[in-house]
């Protein structure tokens, strides 16, 4: 699962293609999970990618 911020959306989703060849599920973070920062900054994420 790759967590980003909303700067970091087109390279997580790039990432998560090309590791898995189809696209992936896209939804918002929501309950515990938004205190999760982005895997590429320190911002917090914003939405979450399951591959």
């Amino acid at each position: 699962m790759i967590f980003c911020c909303e700067t970091h959306t087109d390279r997580a989703l790039d990432d998560a293609i090309e590791e898995t060849g189809t696209f992936p599920v896209f939804s918002v973070v929501m309950g515990e999970e938004l205190s999760t920062v982005c895997n590429f900054c320190e911002e917090n994420a914003v939405y979450k990618i399951e591959e």
